[in-house]
């Protein structure tokens, strides 16, 4: 949110949209683990098992993430989005990533739904490879998902630099799912959380990819190992889902164990599916906050509006569409 409402200015040289990479990689790590649930006790069934697993699972996600998408989807048609009014069908088709990775910028108020649209691929394909997979293969399977991710950016960037926003398109987010995945499978096969060499590893792989983002900010990017950049904040981010499972003590266990942090994390999918058409929404319903006024230091009451609206959206996101899912199967968390 303060990535795409805080001038350039405010948010310096920091990634800001670090937390989307962690929430790829932690939706790997938790829909794998979802799913190798589901195929235990589908192989434990004696039953044919796997088609009716895909489906429910489909009806699952469907149901928590698509009719919440789409309501804030119609929100930003409502709103005036232009990029949702002109390519609509790119959008509910869940195939915006791509329509923006060829965009010179990013469209006003939909921005964000490249992200979504590369989940719900993942939701479609994932299944799939970990309910067909024999399971001898499955550390094989997500480890060349792992390699297909900085690969595709390298051929992007080498053979097609014309294409404005080639971190878009869908096959380059792939080592976020595989890392979180081999998580999944590894502590299924019996690592304990917070093993201490994923631990190292993790710490190690993040020193690795803060000197690879550093030497891009200041405009040299090291040759080769830029295209592992990402890949090595997904391994440190393995490392920190690992952890966190284990138990965070201190301050900052308490302040994770908070009802307000809490519920942050409930409203969060609300907060990232409305935040961007907020700013939209408000230029007609409250236009006097884009006075020249509201500049400089004051620009903050702007973004205070922002973030009241975004949260009282989320929280009728929430009450009203999240809330009505259907629970997962018996046995399954």
């Amino acid at each position: 949110m303060w990535h795409h409402w805080a001038p350039k200015e405010w948010r310096g040289p920091l990634p800001f949209e670090i937390g989307l990479f962690f929430f790829l990689t932690l939706t790997g790590f938790l829909i794998t683990r979802i799913l190798l649930r589901e195929r235990t006790q589908g192989e434990c069934s004696g039953e044919k098992w796997r088609s009716k697993a895909y489906l429910h699972f489909q009806k699952r996600r469907m149901m928590r993430i698509l009719v919440p998408c789409y309501a804030a989807m119609l929100f930003a048609l409502a709103v005036g989005a232009s990029d949702i009014r002109h390519h609509a069908f790119a959008y509910f088709g869940h195939w915006s990533n791509f329509h923006m990775a060829f965009m010179e910028g990013w469209p006003s108020g939909t921005a964000h739904y490249w992200t979504l649209a590369i989940q719900m691929h993942f939701y479609l394909f994932w299944p799939l490879l970990v309910f067909y997979t024999p399971r001898r293969f499955l550390t094989g399977a997500f480890l060349a998902c792992v390699a297909i991710a900085p690969l595709s950016r390298m051929i992007l960037d080498l053979e097609f630099p014309w294409i404005p926003h080639s971190q878009a398109i869908t096959i380059t987010a792939l080592d976020y799912f595989g890392i979180g995945a081999l998580l999944a499978l590894a502590l299924e096969r019996g690592m304990s959380v917070g093993d201490a060499r994923l631990k190292w590893a993790s710490w190690l792989a993040f020193a690795g990819y803060a000197v690879l983002y550093i030497s891009a900010e200041m405009g040299q990017r090291i040759a080769g190992f830029c295209y592992i950049q990402q890949t090595l904040l997904s391994l440190a981010f393995a490392g920190l889902i690992s952890s966190t499972l284990a138990g965070l003590g201190g301050w900052l266990g308490k302040v994770l164990e908070h009802s307000a942090a809490q519920q942050v994390g409930r409203l969060s999918f609300g907060l990232y599916l409305f935040h961007t058409p907020v700013p939209l929404f408000l230029g007609y319903v409250l236009p006097w906050l884009w006075l020249p006024f509201f500049s400089g230091p004051w620009l903050i009451v702007r973004l205070a509006a922002y973030a009241l609206t975004s949260w009282g959206l989320a929280e009728l996101c929430w009450k009203f569409l999240e809330t009505k899912s259907p629970p997962p199967r018996t046995g399954l968390q």
